[in-house]
């Protein structure tokens, strides 16, 4: 049996997904992949790609794919009935996975909200072979109950740092920049899977982290409707369910399902042995939204995969925005910020790409061991390059950058990399030069100097400190590491100022002279509390204040902005922040004033 297999971007009814297809002979069984819901999603991607990748491997054509409103498939969150679209776009992936491969055995496999919802796609969908819930929520009530504590305890957190945030919209319940609307909450709230009335498969698995009384009686409902139920223990769960920087594929758990459907492999065997080439998708695939279409392109020979965003009217002479990843979330970004960002610049004529550095999302990979700090290290300036040279081939000989956290920092060195970057937006940027992993899984965070000096005044927070509930030792370190840089930092440019030296602590410095230098319009945006302004302030003053000389470089710290843009505020201002930033610093006649071009007209793009 062949361990290679082909990757092709697809589209159906709205929905943007990606079809695993096997080399060889024509396959009987087909197997649909649904997602988690919202954070999960993003914290799973990896995994779900590198499980469609075995299946197709030992012969099986797979299709995972965004929901309705999700990833980069059309509409939003908040549009009407978001569960019963789920529902429907699963029974539409399951048709048209049998119509383009001929499969004639249907499996649906599901984690979390997604195995919830594969179960209830599977009852109205009647002649389901193969169900897999890996760790369903038999119950919507439960997780709706989850998903509040979830966002009361990140809000808590963000509200013990001193940041003030807006309230989420009324009535709606999320977690991580993700909310379920009350509509959707309605049908939710109703779903019970013991109470199912018609037997969803004829054999189901079952994977939990325990065989729990719950997932045991479900089992015997399953049982009893007349399907082989058998259960198994998922694992890896707390090492899957991570932040998507750290998140690790559970290769147990998941060579367990391909041997109960009959694929019989090792995740280790397949990942040593699996050849994935990316195939162009059909030109008619694209998803269409009021204001433009989008379009899935794979480019410099097949190795980067991105989304190509084209509004109707375009402005003309206006440049496109290339945005890249931030630490481990594919394109679409934390709280699918990048696709709700180039779908708002499409209205106002302006055209993205959204492109996976190599390693990430489903562009292809290097090396299986690549680590993540090796990939914005090394790699990601290079393959963010060729992102700029992709959009200049495409009519677009402009770029502007656009980043967040470590996506602001490959946003800064590919403007310095590319002579055809005129702008760069960095959000939150963490660090200017890279040195080393900039943080582990279960590390001890330590958050923006401004948050210690309010903490020395309040005597619960020396509490904290003094019962060890505060991990004082990691955070004296980090703050004494800030103040050391902060001295070398002005060490250092004296040292040039006066010998001509070129010093490593003078390394942010030359890279802002050098934006200056080469009339890069560039805005550094941070949150109130973010632990970036620590770097600005070690390099350039409080606030950036020495950057005020430059002509071409703005810092701005703007309101309400938490660091990953979880909230629907931050997301809100950011936004506008950038519409600014393109009008009156790139768009302007001249750039050292702010009015918009007079000149600039909108024209008509033809559609093929």
């Amino acid at each position: 049996m062949t361990n290679s297999s082909t990757m092709t971007p697809v589209t159906f009814g709205g929905c943007f997904g990606w079809l695993h297809r096997p080399a060889g002979a024509q396959a009987e069984l087909g197997v649909v992949l649904c997602n988690p819901f919202g954070y999960e999603a993003l914290c799973t991607y990896r995994g779900w790609r590198e499980l469609a990748e075995a299946l197709a491997a030992r012969g099986v054509p797979t299709l995972r794919f965004d929901y309705p409103g999700t990833g980069d498939s059309s509409g939003n969150e908040e549009d009407p009935q978001r569960l019963r679209a789920w529902l429907d776009s699963i029974k539409a992936a399951a048709t048209w996975l049998r119509a383009e491969t001929g499969v004639t055995r249907l499996s649906l496999c599901g984690l979390r909200l997604g195995a919830t919802l594969a179960a209830l796609a599977a009852e109205e969908l009647g002649n389901v072979e193969n169900l897999v819930l890996l760790m369903p929520l038999s119950l919507g009530k439960s997780y709706i109950r989850e998903l509040e504590i979830q966002h009361q305890s990140w809000l808590s957190a963000q509200q013990a740092l001193g940041l003030s945030l807006d309230a989420e919209p009324a009535e709606t319940i999320g977690a991580h920049g993700f909310r379920l609307y009350p509509d959707s909450l309605e049908m939710l709230a109703k779903v019970d899977l013991e109470q199912g009335a018609r037997c969803p498969a004829r054999r189901v698995l079952l994977q939990d982290l325990g065989e729990s009384a719950r997932l045991k009686r479900l089992a015997t409902h399953y049982q009893a409707q007349g399907a082989q139920a058998d259960l198994q223990i998922f694992g890896e769960y707390s090492r899957f369910l991570l932040d998507p920087s750290y998140s690790e594929p559970p290769a147990q758990a998941f060579g367990s399902v391909l041997e109960w459907l009959g694929a019989r492999a090792t995740m280790a065997t397949v990942a040593t042995g699996t050849a994935v080439e990316l195939l162009d998708c059909a030109a008619t695939a694209r998803i269409e939204f009021a204001h433009g279409h989008e379009s899935p392109v794979l480019f410099d020979g097949g190795r980067y995969a991105g989304v190509f965003c084209q509004p109707l009217r375009v402005l003309e002479g206006a440049p496109a925005v290339l945005f890249v990843n931030t630490g481990g979330v594919h394109r679409i970004g934390d709280g699918r910020f990048t696709v709700l960002m180039a779908r708002h610049l499409a209205a106002q004529g302006i055209a993205s790409l959204r492109m996976d550095l190599r390693g990430l999302g489903d562009s292809l990979r290097r090396d299986e061991a690549l680590t993540l700090d090796t990939v914005y290290a090394r790699y990601a300036v290079p393959d963010a390059c060729a992102g700029v040279d992709w959009l200049a081939s495409a009519g677009y000989p402009k770029t502007v950058m656009f980043g967040v956290c470590t996506g602001a920092y490959v946003s800064i060195h590919t403007a310095l990399a590319h002579h055809r970057v005129v702008g760069c937006a960095a959000v939150n940027l963490p660090l200017f030069v890279w040195s080393g992993a900039q943080a582990r899984p279960g590390a001890q965070h330590v958050a923006s100097s401004v948050v210690y000096r309010r903490a020395m005044r309040n005597p619960r927070k020396w509490l904290r400190l003094l019962t060890g509930r505060a991990n004082g030792r990691a955070i004296t370190a980090e703050l004494a590491r800030r103040l050391c840089a902060r001295i070398v930092a002005r060490a250092s440019t004296a040292l040039e100022r006066l010998f001509g030296l070129s010093t490593a602590g003078g390394a942010a410095r030359r890279i802002a002279l050098e934006l200056e230098r080469k009339g890069v319009q560039t805005a550094l945006m941070y949150g109130p509390l973010d632990e970036g302004l620590d770097e600005l302030a070690i390099h350039f003053g409080p606030g950036g204040s020495q950057l005020g000389k430059l002509r071409n470089i703005t810092t701005k710290v703007v309101g309400k902005v938490d660091h990953a843009l979880f909230s629907r505020a931050a997301r809100d201002a950011v936004m506008m922040q950038f519409d600014v930033f393109l009008r009156e610093r790139v768009l302007g006649t001249r750039r050292e004033t702010v009015a918009p071009n007079p000149g600039l007209r909108v024209v008509e793009v033809p559609q093929p």
